[in-house]
Formats: C-alpha cells, structure tokens, sequence
C-alpha cells in the first residue's frame, strides 16, 4: 500500500531584513572613495582604462571593476549598508585596468603638486571645426587636432597671462593656431 504524497508546503519567505546602515565613519570612508574613484576615471579613462582592480581580501582573488560598476556598488553600500554581490568579470583584458591602489597614489601626487583632477579644463567644441566633444576628448574626432594646446591657453589665460601672449607663445612652441572661443 502506496503512502499519500505529503502536499510539497511552501517555503515561508524571507523578508529581507532591515537596511543596516554604516556608522558615520564608514560612510565617509566609503565617500571618500566616491570621490577618489572620480578622480581616477577623470584622469586614467582618456588614456583608455575601463576601471580598477582590487584585491579582494576574502577570496584573494583580482576583482575588476569598471567605472561606472563600482560607483553604482560604492552608492549601493552607502543606501543600504551592505556590499553587492561581484560576478567575476568575463575574458578580463588586465591591461585595462589600473590598480585601486596605484590610482589613489596617483590621485594623491597630483594633489601634492598642486594639479588635482577636478581641475583639468574641459571643452565642450573643437576651436577649429566645432565638431561637439565629450570633456575626456585628447583628440577631436572630426579634425584630429589634439586638445592640449587649446586646454593649455586656458591655464596660461586663468593664471593671468595675456591673451595675445599666451598665443604667440603657443605659436612659438609649435601648435597650430585656432579661433577664439
């Protein structure tokens, strides 16, 4: 004689706990790092780097993070005090990335010096053939003019050089004269 089948019961569900929240002195650790990682997309992704690699120390394996990924998991752990899950990234390319640690001590000899990311001039349009840029842009796409020349005026007129000098001067050094803008 066959035993009726037990009906399969449902599992209850589980109701995600309440968010835990960081104490005020990882939050601002975790901004901090906000901040940095701006700062190293800003300098490192217009040479082509698609983000960091960290150490991770539970598993000791390599994580790779691109730009935006890890802003989004930074963000993540502020709202609700907990890390999100990491896949493994796919056919990695190693080269595209930098480490979290290089990166921070990058960040930090250029505020020794005095040239913090955050202060690198950005342009909207070429001065040549005002083809629109993005502000990472090296190179504008359409003329293939490079941009150093034009972010390079700039500094020399915000610091107080004159216009016309600071021209001559570019000039003199070999670039391409442009338009005003």
């Amino acid at each position: 004689m066959e035993e009726p089948m037990e009906e399969p019961t449902e599992e209850p569900i589980e109701e995600e706990g309440p968010e835990r929240s960081l104490d005020p002195n990882e939050e601002q650790s975790v901004r901090a790092d906000i901040e940095d990682l701006s700062g190293m997309r800003q300098v490192f992704q217009a040479q082509g780097v698609k983000g960091v690699v960290i150490a991770c120390p539970d598993c000791g394996e390599n994580h790779f993070y691109e730009w935006e990924l890890l802003k989004e998991n930074l963000e993540h752990l502020i709202k609700t005090g907990e890390p999100r899950m990491h896949e493994p990234a796919f056919e990695v390319r190693e080269d595209d990335y930098i480490a979290w640690d290089y990166g921070k001590g990058y960040l930090d000899a250029l505020s020794d010096t005095g040239l913090e990311p955050d202060n690198r001039i950005d342009l909207t349009s070429c001065p040549w053939c005002r083809m629109p840029l993005d502000a990472h842009f090296q190179y504008c796409p359409a003329c293939g003019r490079t941009l150093a020349a034009v972010r390079l005026y700039r500094e020399l007129i915000q610091r107080g050089s004159d216009e016309r000098e600071a021209r001559a001067m570019l000039v003199r050094a070999g670039f391409e004269p442009f338009e005003a803008f």
